[in-house]
């Protein structure tokens, strides 16, 4: 897998490849300062994910993600912001952006959230001050609708091998499908997830 990580600060950029390449030592890591770098990059190597600073959050920077989106529909845009809050992560998605992460992340959770975009998910980060909801009914409203029939099945006692042929994915979507799940609705496990599922109906 190619990444690319777009940031005006050279240390950074250095920093998140070094946790990357640990976390997945087989990928390659593509970095650049300014915007207008991308271009060339993009047309030279077969990038699948970006990761882009979020920080400057202007209309140049939104007509960017149009741009790489129209020109470059398969890869897959990940904002990185020092804090997100609601309306910036709403403008984000509406531009193309499949995720939004705090870049304080820790790199487990960056690597989730790589891993969940490029199954074609939208993944958002678990936080109160982003949500500022607290119920179980709100909780569920995170959930996309694949995520949401998984969990009626997970309540209802299929396996990971039965939704997998239910639903005619693969057992690995599946397995992401769950961990986006769990960390949606801040739970540990199956049971728990189901609970609030059965709580719903």
């Amino acid at each position: 897998m190619n990444i690319l990580i777009v940031d005006p600060l050279p240390l950074f950029i250095q920093g998140l490849t070094a946790g990357l390449k640990n976390t997945m030592p087989d990928i390659s890591v593509n970095g650049v300062n300014q915007c207008e770098n991308i271009w060339e990059i993009l047309s030279a190597t077969p990038i699948s994910v970006i990761l882009i600073d979020g920080g400057m959050e202007n209309s140049s920077q939104l007509i960017l993600l149009d741009d790489i989106a129209a020109r470059y529909p398969h890869i897959r845009i990940i904002v990185m912001l020092m804090k997100v809050r609601k309306d910036s992560l709403r403008r984000f998605l509406e531009h193309h952006a499949v995720a939004v992460v705090s870049k304080e992340a820790s790199m487990e959770t960056i690597f989730q959230v790589i891993k969940t975009a490029c199954c074609g998910m939208v993944c958002i980060p678990h936080s109160e001050s982003v949500w500022d909801m607290d119920s179980e009914q709100a909780l569920l409203t995170r959930l996309s609708d694949r995520q949401r029939e998984v969990l009626r099945l997970i309540a209802a006692g299929e396996s990971n091998k039965q939704i997998s042929r239910l639903l005619n994915i693969s057992a690995g979507t599946v397995k992401s499908h769950l961990e986006s799940i769990y960390r949606r609705l801040n739970v540990k496990n199956r049971t728990q997830a189901a609970m609030m599922m059965s709580s719903d109906e």
